[in-house]
C-alpha cells in the first residue's frame, strides 16, 4: 500500500477502512481522523484512541457505504 492511495481516499471524503496484514481493520469515517506521515498512518477510533500503524503492514483499503442523509 501507498502512502498516495491513503491520501486520495482520505481526500475524496468518503468514509473507508483500511486492512491490515494481521487481518484487523481500521475504520476512517471523517479525514479529521487521520494522520498520514512519511512511513506510518495514525487512526483515531471511535473512543478517541490513537492508533499507529506502520505502512509496511497496510495490505488494503475498502470504502465503505456513507450513511443516507435524511430528507426533510
Amino acid at each position: 500500500m501507498t502512502r498516495e492511495v491513503i491520501e486520495t481516499a482520505k481526500k475524496e471524503g468518503i468514509p473507508f477502512a483500511i486492512k491490515m496484514a494481521d487481518g484487523r481493520e481500521h475504520r476512517v469515517d471523517r479525514s479529521e481522523q487521520i494522520h498520514i506521515a512519511k512511513t506510518h498512518v495514525v487512526v483515531i477510533d471511535q473512543q478517541t484512541l490513537p492508533h499507529i500503524l506502520p505502512l509496511l503492514t497496510i495490505t488494503g483499503l475498502s470504502y465503505l457505504k456513507q450513511p443516507k442523509k435524511k430528507s426533510d
